[in-house]
């Protein structure tokens, strides 16, 4: 089932995304470290301190814990609440799966295809941009560095405004126009969204509770943080393929957070802004030129020399 919640991410649809792989139950899962996963980051690093290690293989070709520790490095950080066994079979299953689906394609021969070798040579230049930019990114996002950033952008500053609000949802407009006029000749909020709403909340009166302005969608956002205490919207609001009534039931302004709380989020933004000065002076110090879709001189790629 589909999830309508006015949220812009929920967590738990990640994990399902992750977890629900067609191998997931059938492969056997060998002991694993005592390893707490408060960081997928950290749970790679500790995987990756033995990355020969053969965890599985698939027609006697190895995965390794290095491979794991890898794919570890492509999830949500947001999956560092399941258990590090949890997270570990959810990367090998996905490691397993790929490793078939290649063993078949090259049965078929599609690897010699011009276009599978022309996105294999444009996915090896991709895991090498990458692994430069892990390799330099430790250099730019310092521990002075975050520290300055949060003097600079957060400690002293108002913390971010939260609404506290319910919602009730709807599948169509003219269901939304029936939820008001509902509630104008006096029906309660909370039990109308128990009775009707289309969305999760409404097990609990639609309730949302505190919240601020980015975790919500932009069309729900505008609206909720545009309303005072006590206040109900005038229309449906669509989103998701819903419409939601809402009411905000209280505001609050929170204090700035200590260096602690904002330090991953500083430090993500910090490894965003770390990337784009790399490619930036990587690509100024490079030669480039561009002869449009006509190409150089009416020659085709297969007549120019390939950078190594």
């Amino acid at each position: 089932m589909r999830h309508f919640s006015p949220y812009r991410h929920a967590a738990a649809a990640l994990i399902v995304a992750c977890l629900c792989s067609p191998t997931h139950a059938q492969t056997p899962l060998p002991p694993q470290p005592a390893v707490a996963t408060d960081s997928l980051a950290n749970l790679a690093d500790q995987f990756a301190k033995s990355p020969d290690t053969i965890v599985a293989d698939v027609n006697d070709v190895p995965i390794t814990l290095g491979m794991v520790a890898d794919r570890l490095r492509d999830f949500p950080e947001k999956l560092s609440v399941l258990p590090a066994d949890i997270v570990y079979k959810s990367a090998l299953d996905d490691l397993i799966e790929q490793r078939a689906l290649a063993i078949k394609a090259r049965a078929l021969g599609l690897d010699k295809l011009p276009e599978t070798r022309r996105r294999l040579d444009e996915a090896a230049d991709q895991t090498l941009g990458q692994a430069l930019i892990r390799r330099i990114t430790p250099e730019l996002v310092t521990d002075k560095a975050i520290e300055d950033r949060y003097n600079t952008t957060i400690a002293g500053h108002p913390g971010p405004e939260e609404v506290r609000f319910r919602v009730i949802a709807t599948e169509t407009e003219s269901d939304g126009m029936i939820v008001l006029d509902r509630l104008g000749n006096g029906t309660d909020f909370a039990g109308l969204a128990r009775a009707v709403s289309k969305d999760p909340s409404g097990f609990n009166g639609g309730e949302i509770g505190f919240t601020a302005r980015d975790r919500l969608t932009p069309e729900i956002g505008a609206v909720v943080f545009s309303l005072m205490p006590g206040q109900t919207t005038a229309f449906p609001v669509p989103s998701h393929d819903r419409w939601f009534v809402i009411q905000v039931e209280g505001r609050r302004q929170l204090g700035a957070p200590s260096l602690a709380e904002a330090r991953p989020g500083l430090m993500n933004a910090l490894r965003r802004e770390a990337a784009a000065e790399i490619i930036l002076k990587s690509r100024a110090a490079v030669v480039v030129k561009n002869y449009g879709p006509t190409g150089a001189q009416g020659h085709d790629s297969d007549t120019r020399k390939k950078s190594p």
